[in-house]
């Protein structure tokens, strides 16, 4: 029990996850946020720790990462912790050790560990100080996606080698569930597999994946006068890479392209860092890339530059990893103002979004006929623009992180022995 209400927060991560933007956004900026919000059951301190190799400690491309995770988080500590492989990874549960005695040993600890991989090394810890608790956040339903990289869609079609990976990742998921103090992930419909696959906890926690802020359209008309574009022109933007989930070249360029012929107002928008490869996609699909914009931002400025559109596109086929996964996409999309265009069933989000009108879904995927869905889209595209404030709003209620913190919190608070 700890009925003071004080305890300190570490978010841990492992495996190299740190180097990717995504874990920035999702980890980093998550911990920054416990930082600053005082309100509510805050920590009374929160650290990032990343365990990693003890190469990393001489490599300047982690060091320049280190450097910009700190200057993008200045209310946390991160601490790198590195081991050795071939030593069984010696020291790092020395410096683990040594880093958790520095935060008292009379205060609990929460590890709120990214995945599987990490909440091992804060389940050695727990051992040692029996206060401290471990929160195993599940961002993806990795069994499956351990196959879903060999075009495996289903667990139920694998063989061989593959459904022999696929249950060792299912039975490690499974052990790690059984030994944390609880758990939290990122859609319902990935709360309800979890609690049927691997006998997750029924009040395992949902926080979708978040944005930092709701971006103000200050900059909208100054983008469009830029690209050339009038303003009762109506620009679909697809913001992303080329991986082969995304589902560009057989679903995404064929649909905007079919969009774009049925409507001279509709103008496509690709944001990417392989623009590249995506206008080579374009040029296979017999489009004049001369009448696509196609541009290539920094992370900071990719959220100003999607307000001078006006609907996100998010198309990838209905896949068991697809329907329980949240990409972080949707938030950005949200907090720029943007409704989404989206295939049914993906994206673990909520009904609400589809009610009100703040996202579409269409069926395109299960079949080669693009015409229905882009007839359907043709009266509801007319109206997002006017959605642009009802878009901000929403998600200010559910994908910011300053709200979504205070679910993690009730979550620590219970963990703890608290009233929640």
């Amino acid at each position: 029990m700890n009925k003071t209400g004080v305890y300190k927060l570490v978010h841990l991560t492992s495996e190299g996850e740190y180097k990717t933007p995504l874990v920035a956004s999702q980890l980093f900026d998550q911990a920054e946020w416990q930082a600053v919000v005082k309100d509510g059951f805050a920590p009374q301190k929160v650290e990032v720790w990343i365990v990693g190799s003890f190469r990393e400690y001489f490599e300047e491309s982690a060091k320049s990462k280190i450097e910009s995770l700190r200057k993008r988080c200045p209310h946390i500590s991160v601490k790198m912790i590195n081991g050795i492989g071939r030593l069984k990874n010696f020291p790092i549960m020395n410096l683990l050790s040594a880093n958790r005695s520095k935060l008292g040993k009379d205060v609990p600890v929460i590890y709120h560990c990214r995945g599987e991989w990490a909440a091992q090394w804060a389940l050695k810890l727990r051992k040692l100080f029996p206060l401290d608790k471990v929160v195993l956040d599940v961002r993806g339903y990795w069994p499956a996606e351990s196959i879903y990289r060999y075009g495996i869609d289903d667990p139920s079609v694998a063989s061989g080698a593959n459904l022999v990976e696929y249950n060792a990742a299912l039975a490690f998921l499974k052990s790690t569930i059984e030994q944390v103090d609880s758990v939290t992930t990122v859609s319902n419909e990935l709360k309800s597999l979890l609690i049927a696959e691997v006998s997750a906890p029924a009040d395992t926690s949902v926080v979708p994946c978040c944005v930092s802020e709701i971006v103000a359209d200050t900059q909208r008309g100054e983008f469009r006068k830029s690209w050339g574009v009038s303003d009762d022109e109506i620009l679909l933007v697809y913001s992303g890479g080329t991986a082969s989930y995304q589902h560009l070249e057989d679903l995404t360029i064929p649909f905007l392209k079919l969009l774009a012929a049925k409507n001279a107002k509709i103008k496509l928008v690709f944001f990417s860092s392989e623009l590249e490869k995506i206008k080579l996609m374009l040029q296979n699909a017999g489009m004049n890339t001369d009448d696509i914009i196609l541009k290539s931002y920094a992370q900071k400025e990719v959220g100003y530059a999607l307000t001078a559109c006006d609907a996100g596109i998010l198309i990838r086929k209905p896949t068991l990893v697809n329907r329980v996964a949240n990409p972080v996409k949707i938030a950005e999309y949200l907090a720029a103002g943007l409704p989404v265009i989206i295939e049914k069933g993906v994206g673990g989000v909520s009904k609400e979004l589809f009610e009100r009108s703040l996202m579409k879904s269409i069926e395109i995927s299960l079949s080669p006929e693009m015409s229905k869905a882009a007839e359907d889209i043709q009266s509801w595209i007319s109206e997002v623009k006017s959605q642009r404030q009802a878009v901000k709003e929403y998600a200010r209620q559910y994908y910011l992180w300053s709200t979504a913190i205070h679910v993690s919190r009730k979550m620590y608070s219970k963990v703890l022995g608290n009233d929640a």
